[in-house]
């Protein structure tokens, strides 16, 4: 069976707090393994962290969105995209007209391949092993999906392809949200 090859900015990440405290212990606190996942998980200084009851929420940040969303799709849309008529070109037309909310609402209407929502539950292993198990469900933004492909276990090439793509768009602190990973 094959999957996508899929370009993403994460949106959001949410960690259940009872997968946390399973592992918490006399050599690991909650707030070592959070610090553990948000380093793991690249949710820095771009996202905001909320606590609620039973779990931790992280956000991209309403102004980092606000403000870099429209020049970075076309940054990186010139950047992966080439020819005429493409749909990238539609897509930002489409993105100039509506407000920052609107163009959110969108994503949930999956239109185009290069502007859709994608929502993905992975697992985070603590210690590099499966033992330690804690499930961290994303919300993204795809900007480029191709597939499907038969691939496994390329992680680091994956990850090299997220380096060098944020490295290209180095000037905005949305890049530090990239991912690139495989959906079914």
């Amino acid at each position: 069976m094959g999957q996508f090859l899929i370009i993403g900015l994460k949106l959001e990440a949410c960690v259940c707090k009872d997968r946390i405290n399973k592992y918490v212990n006399e050599r690991r606190t909650e707030a070592d393994i959070l610090t553990e996942l948000e380093e793991a998980l690249r949710l820095g200084k771009e996202y905001d962290r909320k606590e609620k009851k039973d779990y931790y929420t992280y956000s991209l940040k309403q102004e980092i969105c606000d403000k870099e969303l429209l020049p970075f799709l076309k940054h990186f849309y010139d950047l992966r995209y080439t020819g005429e008529n493409r749909e990238s070109d539609f897509v930002l037309e489409k993105l100039s007209a509506l407000s920052p909310q609107e163009r959110l609402n969108l994503l949930e209407q999956k239109q185009f391949e290069c502007f859709q929502e994608d929502e993905k539950t992975h697992y985070y292993y603590l210690d590099n092993c499966g033992w330690f198990e804690i499930p961290v469900y994303t919300r993204k933004i795809v900007l480029s999906m191709d597939g499907k492909i038969i691939m496994e276990c390329y992680n680091e090439i994956l990850d090299f392809f997220r380096r060098c793509i944020i490295k290209q768009l180095k000037d905005f602190r949305l890049a530090q949200t990239l991912d690139v990973y495989l959906s079914d």
